[in-house]
C-alpha cells in the first residue's frame, strides 16, 4: 500500500515558496493563506487538486510523494504466529491507525482555536 509521503511535501512546498509571502504564494495556487500554512507544516494532506498544482508550479511529479509502506517484518512476524494472535495484531494496527488520525485531527483543531 502507498501513503503519502507529508515531510517530503512540507520541505518541497516551503522550499518552492521561497522568500514569496504565504498570502502571494496561496494566490498563485488558488488557495487560502491559512490552507497554505496548514500544508507547510504538515497539518494538513493536500487534495489531489492542489498537490498537481504545486507539482504544476514546481516541475514535480505527484508520484513522487507517494511511498510503499513497508509492513515487511511485520508480515514475515505474522506469518509464524497462531491465528489469535494474528487477529490481535491486526486489531491493534487498525487501533493505532484509528489514534493516529485522531491525533491529526486534534492538532488541526488546536491550530484552527489559536
Amino acid at each position: 500500500m502507498k501513503t503519502f509521503d507529508t515531510k517530503k511535501f512540507c520541505n518541497d512546498l516551503t522550499k518552492l515558496r521561497g522568500q514569496e509571502t504565504q498570502q502571494s504564494f496561496a494566490e498563485k495556487l488558488g488557495i487560502n493563506r491559512s490552507t497554505l500554512s496548514l500544508l507547510e507544516t504538515g497539518k494538513q494532506i493536500p487534495s489531489l487538486d492542489i498537490l498537481n498544482r504545486v507539482c504544476n508550479l514546481g516541475r514535480f511529479q505527484p508520484n513522487d510523494y507517494f511511498r510503499e509502506q513497508n509492513n515487511e517484518a511485520l508480515l514475515y512476524l505474522m506469518g509464524s504466529l497462531e491465528e489469535a494472535d494474528k487477529e490481535k495484531i491486526t486489531s491493534m494496527m487498525t487501533r493505532i491507525r484509528i489514534k493516529e488520525k485522531y491525533e491529526m485531527l486534534a492538532r488541526r483543531c488546536i491550530d484552527d482555536i489559536n
